[in-house]
C-alpha cells in the first residue's frame, strides 16, 4: 500500500496544484467584457402597413472592442415616432450578445416610423419602417416645409399647413373634405375644414400658435385616411422666428462644414472624405489611400486657414494607416482655384490616439488668436485622458505648422501641444463672439458617460476632471465592477474629488447623456434674443439647445428647438449668410444639411 502511494504521489501533487490554480501564481485574469459597441442585428430597415406588426422583430448585438459578444446587458426598446407600440420593450442580451424586442406594431401614421434601442453608456441604435396605407386606402401627405416650424407665442407660423390627398396608387384626389384641428397648444387655425382642389391640395390657412411656449400640434383628418400631424415650437417673446430648408441631401454621416470667401461650401462625411459644393455641383476632393473610416473615426473635423483667400489652405482631422499603425492626424492641404484638385499634403500632427475608431473627438477650429484648436477623445481607454504624453482626451492648440503654441500652460511633463486635458469625447468647440463680456473664450461641447454631457469654458492648462480608471485594491469602478474603463460605470464627468481645480461646466444635460456633438455661436441681430447664444447639437437627444450664457459665461439658460423632428443632429454652426447650418446623422434615406434662416 505504501509503495502504491509513493508511486502515485507526483500525480496527486499535480492534481492538488491544478485544483489550487496552478503552480502558486495568480490565476489568469477574467476576460474584459466591457461593452463598447451596439449594432442593429436584425430588422434595421423594413416596410409594413399601418397598425400592423413588422415582419422581423428588431434586435441589437452588444460586443466588446474585439467583437466578443457581451451577455446580460439591459436593453430598452422605445417607439420614437409613428405612434406604434412594442411588446417586450425591456430585455437583456443573451449568450450571443443579442437582445430582441418582443414585437413592434406600427402606428397609424403613413410614412417613416422609428424605433430606438438604448443601453446606458452605449450609442442609440435606430430602426425604421416605412408604413404604407392599409390596402385600398389613401394618404394625407404633408406639404414640404409645413412641419417642424417655429414662431413666437401667439403668432402664426410662416408656412401654411397643407396636405395633399392621394389615393392608394398615389394619384391626387380632388373634392375630399379635410378637417384641421389644434390638438396641443391652444392655438387656432383659419380653416377648420377645406376641400382638396384638382391637385389634391387642402390647407388650414393661417395657424396661430397659443400663448404657452413649447410644442404645439395640429391634426389634419379625412374620412377613410390616416391623419397627418403637424408640429411647431412656440418660442418665448423676444426669441426669433426661423424657417428650415434642406440645402443638400443624400449624404452619409456629414461631420463638419466650412464656408470659403468665394461662396464655395466644403464639408466632410465620416466614411466618404472631403467634398465641395460650388456652382450647384458637388465634387469629391480628398479621400486618400491611407484614409481609415472605422466606428466613430474617419474624415471628421474641417477648418479653413484664416488666410484661405490668398493661400487656399485647409485642414482636416482624419484616421490614417500611413506608416503601418493606424492613428488620428491633422492633415494640411491646398486646393486649387476651381476646387478640382488637392495638392501640398502635409501631416502636421500625427499620433493622435486611436483604438478601433472609438471616441476620437475630432473637431478642429481656428481661434481668434489665429491658432488651431483640436479636440481628441479618450478611445474608451481608461488611461488616456490623464496620460501626459498621449494625445487623446485632450484639447490641443498648435500653430499652422502643428507646433506647440505659446501660452498653452501645459502642466509639467505634459506634451506642450496640450491646451487642456482630462476629457472624454469632445466633439464640439466654439469661441464666444465679439461684443460679449468674454470675447474669444473657447467653449468645449463634450459627450458624457451616460450622464452629464457638458458645455465647458476652457482655460489654458486646465483639467476637465475626466478620469475613467478604476481605483483601489483591487481596482474597481465606482459601481464595483472590475472593468479597465469606467466610462459607463458611474464615473463623474467632472470629478472634483480627485481634481479639485477641475474646469467647471457652464451647462450640462443632467442625469441622462443626450449625445452632445458639435456647437457654434448664433450671430446677427435677426436672431434677436439668441444673438450671441451657443447652439448645441444633440444626437440621441434629437434636438438643438440654444444656450444663453450669463455675462461671465459660467452659467446658461436653455431653449430647445428642432425637438419635434426626431432627427439626430451632428452639428449646428453659423454661416456667413446669417443662417444657422445644421448637419443630420442617421437620417433614413440619406443625411442632410439644413439652413435655419431667421425671420425679419
Amino acid at each position: 500500500m505504501k509503495a502504491t502511494l509513493l508511486r502515485h504521489l507526483p500525480l496527486l501533487l499535480l492534481a492538488a496544484l491544478a485544483a489550487c490554480g496552478g503552480g502558486g501564481g495568480d490565476s489568469a485574469p477574467a476576460p474584459d467584457l466591457t461593452p463598447t459597441a451596439i449594432t442593429a442585428h436584425a430588422g434595421a430597415t423594413q416596410a409594413g402597413t399601418v397598425n400592423a406588426a413588422v415582419a422581423a422583430a428588431p434586435a441589437v448585438r452588444v460586443s466588446t472592442r474585439d467583437g466578443t459578444p457581451v451577455p446580460g446587458i439591459a436593453i430598452t426598446f422605445a417607439v420614437v415616432s409613428g405612434g406604434g407600440s412594442v411588446s417586450g420593450a425591456s430585455t437583456t442580451t443573451n449568450a450571443a450578445g443579442v437582445a430582441t424586442v418582443g414585437g413592434w406594431t406600427l402606428g397609424n401614421t403613413v410614412g417613416e416610423q422609428r424605433l430606438s434601442a438604448r443601453s446606458a453608456g452605449l450609442p442609440e441604435v435606430s430602426f425604421s419602417a416605412m408604413a404604407a396605407p392599409a390596402p385600398g386606402s389613401g394618404v394625407l401627405e404633408r406639404s414640404a416645409g409645413s412641419d417642424g416650424q417655429s414662431a413666437t407665442i401667439s403668432s402664426a407660423v410662416a408656412v401654411v399647413p397643407a396636405v395633399r390627398v392621394r389615393d392608394a396608387s398615389g394619384a391626387p384626389l380632388a373634392g375630399v373634405s379635410v378637417s384641421f384641428a389644434v390638438t396641443a397648444g391652444s392655438g387656432s387655425v383659419q380653416n377648420a375644414s377645406a376641400v382638396s382642389d384638382a391637385t389634391g391640395l387642402a390647407n388650414a390657412g393661417r395657424w396661430t400658435l397659443g400663448s404657452t411656449a413649447g410644442t404645439h400640434t395640429l391634426q389634419a383628418s379625412a374620412s377613410g385616411f390616416a391623419p397627418a400631424v403637424f408640429s411647431a415650437t412656440a418660442l418665448a417673446t423676444g426669441a426669433p422666428t426661423f424657417t428650415r430648408s434642406v440645402w443638400l441631401g443624400g449624404l452619409a454621416a456629414p461631420w463638419d462644414i466650412a464656408f470659403a470667401p468665394d461662396g464655395a461650401v466644403l464639408f466632410t462625411e465620416r466614411s466618404r472624405g472631403l467634398s465641395v459644393r460650388t456652382g450647384g455641383t458637388t465634387r469629391s476632393l480628398f479621400r486618400p489611400t491611407d484614409f481609415v473610416a472605422q466606428d466613430q473615426s474617419g474624415m471628421l473635423g474641417l477648418a479653413l486657414d484664416p488666410e484661405f483667400a490668398s493661400n487656399r489652405t485647409l485642414y482636416v482631422f482624419m484616421g490614417s494607416n500611413a506608416g503601418g499603425a493606424t492613428d488620428n492626424r491633422i492633415v494640411r492641404l491646398v486646393v486649387n482655384a476651381d476646387y478640382t484638385a488637392i495638392s501640398g499634403r502635409l501631416d502636421i500632427v500625427t499620433g493622435i490616439a486611436y483604438a478601433g475608431g472609438a471616441y476620437s473627438g475630432g473637431r478642429i477650429r481656428f481661434g481668434p488668436d489665429g491658432l488651431l484648436y483640436i479636440t481628441t477623445g479618450d478611445n474608451r481607454t481608461g488611461t488616456v485622458p490623464q496620460a501626459p504624453t498621449v494625445l487623446g482626451g485632450k484639447v490641443l492648440r498648435v500653430t499652422r505648422d502643428g507646433l506647440a503654441a505659446s501660452g498653452n500652460n501645459a502642466p509639467t511633463g505634459v506634451d506642450a501641444r496640450v491646451f487642456t486635458l482630462g476629457h472624454r469625447n469632445p466633439q464640439g468647440l466654439a469661441f464666444r463672439p465679439a461684443g460679449t463680456a468674454t470675447p474669444g473664450r473657447p467653449y468645449l461641447c463634450e459627450h458624457g458617460p451616460g450622464n452629464n454631457d457638458e458645455v465647458t469654458p476652457l482655460t489654458a492648462g486646465g483639467n476637465g476632471g475626466w478620469d475613467p480608471r478604476p481605483t483601489g485594491t483591487p481596482a474597481r469602478c465606482p459601481d464595483g465592477s472590475a472593468n479597465g474603463y469606467c466610462g459607463y460605470n458611474g464615473s463623474n464627468m467632472t470629478d472634483t474629488a480627485r481634481f479639485p481645480s477641475a474646469l467647471r461646466p457652464a451647462w450640462s444635460t443632467g442625469n441622462a447623456s443626450q449625445g452632445m456633438a458639435g456647437c457654434g455661436f448664433v450671430q446677427g441681430p435677426a436672431w434677436r434674443d439668441w444673438n450671441g447664444a451657443l447652439a448645441v447639437a444633440l444626437l440621441s437627444g434629437r434636438r438643438v439647445e440654444i444656450l444663453r450664457l450669463a455675462a461671465d459665461g459660467n452659467s446658461a439658460t436653455n431653449t430647445r428647438i428642432l425637438d419635434t423632428l426626431n432627427e439626430r443632429i451632428r452639428l449646428v454652426t453659423p454661416g456667413p449668410d446669417g443662417a444657422l447650418w445644421v448637419l443630420t446623422d442617421g437620417k433614413t434615406g440619406g443625411d442632410e444639411i439644413w439652413r435655419l434662416v431667421p425671420g425679419s
